[in-house]
């Protein structure tokens, strides 16, 4: 059988292939389409995590706030918006579903918070790289300020996810 935390991530790839393409083509609907078979699949009984639920929506809140930031300051356009000057559905459903993954496939972060950061704040600025060549989104500055900024906030960001749910857990 395959591993949980295998099934995990490849439903986290799945939910950003389909934004991601989604949005390019200029369709929301494909985010939240993998996004609930994904939060269905995850929170039956036998998958759910404490913590999964309350995890979603502090990230969804915070996704919504820094990619807003980023449209705001100019260093994002983002395809599929309805709103041009806010972020969109189809990203804050992105950050639903890295919350779907703190206590499953990124679990073994959970006690190597550093490790977390360094990967987090290389590899998330990549997604967001990765995204701007399938045309999702425009990456609009010239000068490499805009990397290093969202490297450092999802350097933050990713620690508090696995801080967070550790709390959850032992609350809940």
């Amino acid at each position: 059988m395959v591993n949980e935390r295998i099934l995990n991530m490849v439903w986290m790839q799945a939910l950003w292939f389909a934004a991601v393409i989604g949005a390019a083509a200029g369709y929301n609907w494909p985010a939240g389409l993998v996004l609930l078979a994904f939060i269905v699949w995850q929170t039956r009984p036998v998958r759910h995590a404490k913590g999964d639920v309350q995890l979603v929506l502090v990230a969804v809140v915070m996704g919504f706030l820094f990619d807003t930031l980023w449209v705001k300051l100019d260093w994002l356009v983002f395809q599929a918006a309805a709103t041009p000057r806010l972020a969109p559905f189809w990203i804050v459903m992105l950050w639903a579903g890295l919350a779907l993954t703190i206590n499953h496939s990124l679990a073994w972060l959970q006690t190597n918070w550093g490790l977390g950061a360094l990967m987090s704040g290389v590899a998330c600025p990549l997604s967001y790289l990765g995204a701007e060549k399938l045309g999702a989104v425009q990456i609009i500055p010239d000068s490499n300020l805009w990397w290093l900024v969202m490297g450092a906030t999802w350097a933050a960001v990713v620690p508090f996810l696995l801080w967070l749910s550790s709390k959850l857990k032992s609350a809940l």
